[in-house]
């Protein structure tokens, strides 16, 4: 798995495990669009303004129903990102 796909599994792991607390979310989409015109600086650049503009409802939601967060995976996520800068 190159490291382009596996910084998107990352974000799919949390859009999988909330997409049925999270009604209407496009996480998905909106990532692969980010990895596809940007590649990996365009996800790294989504995965940041998620983090920036994610209301807090959203993150306890997640919380509370003890799923992953892209706050909980942001250190698995940004070291593949580091990787692939080398």
């Amino acid at each position: 798995m190159d490291r382009a796909t596996a910084m998107l599994a990352v974000v799919m792991e949390v859009y999988e495990g909330g997409k049925d607390v999270i009604p209407s979310w496009d996480l998905k989409e909106q990532a692969q669009s980010a990895l596809a015109t940007g590649g990996i600086d365009g996800l790294r650049r989504y995965y940041d303004a998620c983090l920036a503009r994610w209301s807090p409802k959203i993150k306890t939601t997640l919380e509370r129903e003890r799923r992953k967060t892209l706050e909980s995976e942001r250190d698995r996520f940004m070291s593949l990102y580091l990787g692939a800068a080398r």
